[in-house]
């Protein structure tokens, strides 16, 4: 079957971005390190440092959502879900997943135009010394969203079948 390359591949790219978003979170914590210690002792700070901790944490959590989803690591409470049976209990989970497929291309349909015009005109948070550039942090919204969009979607598919479409353990 077709798919199943192509989920590998889809989770690879995952996978990637949540290795990336790893990355940044120990990056930005650097960077803050050095921006306090900088503070602290010598009265000097590093520019732009709030700036771009505001642009990353927003850059980095997308990056980690969808792969956060495909292994079920946010929070979520199933009191109620545990306690259904498990026709309605897999309605249910379908009826969310098919939400999520909704909410998340919502999110790339209605940023589209946004990032464009970052692209086009430049975009940028803060003010000299440091201009941090939007854009690129407005693309991984989206890629970000696209992709956990096509997660609810590979999950809903799965519910309505029934089984995985993963075959071994690695592709997690």
């Amino acid at each position: 079957m077709i798919l199943l390359p192509s989920l590998r591949l889809f989770n690879r790219l995952m996978s990637f971005l949540n290795m990336l978003g790893a990355l940044w979170v120990v990056l930005i914590m650097l960077l803050i390190t050095v921006d306090v210690t900088g503070r602290a002792f010598f009265n000097s700070p590093l520019f732009g440092v709030p700036e771009i901790v505001k642009i990353s944490v927003v850059g980095l959590v997308w990056c980690m959502m969808a792969h956060t989803l495909k292994i079920g690591a946010h929070l979520r409470s199933t009191i109620l879900l545990d306690r259904m049976p498990p026709g309605v209990k897999r309605w249910v989970e379908m009826l969310a997943c098919l939400m999520g497929v909704v909410m998340f291309a919502l999110i790339v349909y209605s940023g589209w135009d946004h990032m464009v015009e970052a692209w086009q005109v430049g975009e940028f948070e803060g003010e000299e010394p440091v201009r941090v550039p939007t854009a690129p942090v407005r693309s991984l919204v989206l890629i970000g969203a696209a992709l956990t969009s096509i997660q609810f979607l590979v999950m809903l598919a799965e519910q309505y079948l029934g089984r995985s479409f993963i075959a071994d353990e690695e592709d997690y």
